[in-house]
């Protein structure tokens, strides 16, 4: 590897594809290496860079050998398992010269735990858009107080989030917005996947309504149901809503499309692999993100925002959160709880294939224009050339 600069990415057990696409551009440039623990929740067999994979056992051997250490560590905890991974990523640690993390997680608590020992420079990436939202979590906030001064550099998703952190009192010195990147290759317009209409039995005559997203009641998702009993009532039948995703609403969701006549519209795909979501893309007529803002919530940025401009599919979604920044002019915005509006919209894109076509054009340019993953690799480059 030579004099290359060693790059360390630790992101709990939340280690996936289009979470390191910035970094898989910068691979040949950079010695990176992604640490993934035991109870890591995706699959990464096809990330392009080097792994090390971290265990229990390992670190539970490691911890027997530091007991009074361990022991200290325990104490100042106020909760079980703040620490990832703390005495087997020590190794790796004394060598890298950058760090990466995102958000104030159980990596980012070790990190800065254990920065001054081994001199590396602390990168944390940024979703939250909502000052001061450790008030309403404990322990986000017993992190927030021991990590934040920690940080050589936030990397804030969004504008928004990066006016958040300006609120908290991070100096802009320290802040450099950087978009998250989609894969436009994989990510592009192509014909209709007949093969997984015919599998959700959709008719091929169908207009297709897509919802990607955890079934939680801030994403809006029952408006998808008030949205079909309007159109029914409008006497609008030939259409299909397709649901991927999980979440504790699914249930509630299929007792209102049970009560109001709407369940034979409805597909749910349930969990949704990253190497299949170009086709469910491609698959609709519309993407529909209709979120809601919460005390502690508003939407951070919506990847799937993001990869549905790709797709070149057409996109409604409401007025909150970081969704105007993410959208531009590029999607229809309604206010978050107007499911009349939403039907009214869809409604319109239905009959007007010219939308459908602005809508499309001004997605994917939009797309090519602020989330390339190559462009942003490049961002990326050059502030760790700054750094």
């Amino acid at each position: 590897m030579g004099n290359k600069l060693k790059i360390g990415i630790i992101l709990d057990n939340k280690v996936n594809k289009w979470a390191l696409q910035r970094f898989e551009p910068l691979k040949d440039k950079y010695d990176i290496t992604v640490f993934v623990g035991q109870r890591n929740g995706y699959d990464i067999t096809s990330i392009e860079l080097k792994k090390v994979f971290l265990s229990h056992s390992r670190e539970i051997a490691l911890l027997l050998q530091h007991p009074v250490e361990a022991y200290k560590r325990v104490l100042r905890a106020p909760y079980k398992r703040m620490d990832f991974y703390y005495f087997s990523l020590q190794k790796y640690l004394k060598d890298m010269d950058v760090v990466y993390t995102c958000d104030l997680m159980r990596s980012a608590y070790t990190l800065a735990c254990l920065k001054e020992k081994f001199r590396y420079k602390l990168i944390v990436s940024w979703w939250e858009n909502i000052p001061y939202r450790s008030v309403f979590d404990k322990k986000m906030d017993f992190y927030k107080n021991r990590v934040m001064d920690k940080v050589d550099l936030f990397l804030p998703f969004t504008r928004a989030a990066k006016t958040a952190l300006q609120i908290e009192g991070v100096a802009d010195k320290k802040l450099k917005v950087i978009y998250p990147g989609v894969d436009l290759e994989r990510f592009s317009p192509g014909e209709k996947p007949l093969h997984l209409m015919n599998k959700l039995n959709i008719p091929e005559t169908s207009f297709i309504i897509l919802y990607v997203g955890k079934l939680v009641s801030w994403k809006g998702v029952h408006n998808l149901i008030y949205m079909a009993k309007i159109l029914k009532e409008r006497g609008i039948e030939n259409f299909s809503v397709a649901v991927a995703g999980k979440g504790a609403q699914k249930e509630n969701m299929k007792k209102i499309m049970q009560d109001s006549g709407t369940e034979d519209h409805f597909r749910f795909l349930d969990f949704v692999s990253y190497d299949d979501m170009p086709d469910v893309h491609r698959m609709a007529d519309v993407l529909v993100l209709p979120s809601y803002p919460i005390i502690y919530w508003q939407e951070q940025f919506g990847m799937v925002l993001a990869e549905a401009m790709a797709s070149g599919t057409p996109i409604i979604s409401t007025l909150t959160g970081s969704i105007p920044e993410v959208l531009g002019d590029a999607a229809m915005l309604i206010p978050p709880g107007d499911f009349a509006m939403l039907a009214d919209n869809v409604i319109k894109l239905m009959e007007d294939r010219l939308l459908r076509e602005e809508l499309c054009r001004k997605g994917r340019e939009r797309a090519e224009r602020m989330y390339d993953a190559d462009r942003v690799s490049g961002e990326f480059a050059r502030v760790l050339k700054e750094i």
